[in-house]
């Protein structure tokens, strides 16, 4: 086989009969495998008319984790390419698109796929158009500057058998799609990021849904970090201007903080001395606004940093969303997205940490190992 496809699934799916249409008709040698934990019987049911000679159901009534089943189906499998889909995503109507897959692969030993997601009107989908954009923008820049990378988004992504056998497969961990491409990376795997090729994310629209998965996702990335940071630091002060931008897209409110802290408040009362003796000269009122303007130069001072930063970001984030072809940049959305939802999430990821680090936590909401 040129390829094999893997879809793991927890109880059921609404894309999944989507995805096998759209994919089963191209013509590239393929076969499917479609591991389910703990199926519903309706979606039992569904499922029976697409089970054929190149489409294998792996039914498992006990739960047994992603990571498991993932590597219990590859070992049925014989393509020389895995590409690994999880169940909630929508493939284009491309009659090329597993061909397209193949050929980036045989100069690459794992292939980020372009995730993109489609706003709907619910907020949270539009807060995830710039999420999953700032995912793009990191793997697109390893893949330039490197041509590797420590973490992929397990959505969609692809990697040839014989890295996947070397790295030993999955590990039943949280976050098990990044830790697959960090052992990947150690062993100096290529690494490419493929925006001809792309798949459709669907969100969650649900807040208390969409918490739980952060929570999961938090868990995960301190639990990977705490795992690979002391192999992950030497090759992060060998490449500062590869690992600081990611850290940047990925976690904007990042330089809010870390500017506010290393900035000194005593450059601002400077100027606002200046700014009153200037206003006493002309106006006779510089010591009410000097007064005033001492008890709040800490707070002016972080909202120029704050403003400085947007600015910054807005010009950063559409330069690339015209090159990644992300082409829905709207800056009332991207105001939020920057000062709300991502400090939000900057939130939870360090609530993580803390759960792992100093309490211990070995296991994310939702997760079976």
């Amino acid at each position: 086989m040129d390829i094999s496809i893997f879809i793991p699934i927890y109880r059921e799916s609404d894309q999944v009969e989507r995805m096998l249409t759209s994919l089963a008709s191209q013509n590239v040698s393929k076969e499917f495998f479609v591991a389910v934990d703990e199926p519903t019987e309706e979606f039992c049911r569904k499922i029976k008319s697409f089970e054929g000679e190149n489409v294998k159901f792996v039914i498992n009534y006990e739960r047994t984790g992603k990571a498991n089943s993932l590597n219990n189906i590859v070992g049925l499998s014989s393509g020389g390419v895995l590409l690994f889909l999880d169940s909630d995503v929508d493939i284009p109507e491309d009659p090329d698109y597993l061909r397209k897959i193949i050929m980036e692969m045989e100069h690459t030993d794992i292939l980020d796929i372009k995730k993109r997601v489609t706003k709907n009107q619910s907020f949270l989908s539009k807060m995830a158009y710039y999420e999953y954009l700032t995912f793009n923008i990191s793997s697109w820049l390893a893949s330039r500057v490197m041509q590797k990378c420590p973490a992929v988004n397990g959505s969609a992504f692809a990697m040839r058998r014989e890295m996947f056998e070397k790295v030993q497969g999955f590990r039943s961990v949280v976050a098990e799609d990044i830790d697959l491409a960090t052992r990947a990376f150690l062993e100096e795997s290529r690494f490419a990021y493929s925006h001809e090729v792309e798949v459709q994310n669907v969100v969650h629209s649900d807040w208390q849904q969409w918490y739980t998965q952060r929570r999961r996702w938090a868990i995960g990335q301190a639990l990977w970090l705490k795992d690979w940071y002391k192999q992950l630091a030497n090759r992060f002060i060998k490449k500062p201007q590869v690992f600081l931008p990611s850290l940047f897209f990925l976690y904007p409110s990042v330089a809010v903080f870390c500017l506010s802290a290393i900035v000194p408040s005593l450059w601002m009362y400077n100027s606002l001395l200046v700014f009153s003796l200037f206003l006493s000269v002309k106006f006779n009122i510089a010591l009410p606004i000097f007064l005033v303007s001492l008890a709040t130069a800490d707070v002016l001072k972080i909202l120029l940093i704050s403003m400085s930063g947007f600015i910054a970001t807005a010009v950063v984030f559409y330069g690339f969303s015209r090159k990644l072809g992300f082409c829905e940049i709207k800056l009332h959305e991207m105001f939020v997205y920057y000062f709300f939802y991502s400090s939000v999430w900057l939130f939870i990821v360090v609530a993580g940490h803390i759960q792992v680090i100093l309490l211990g936590k070995k296991s994310g909401p939702n997760w079976k190992t």
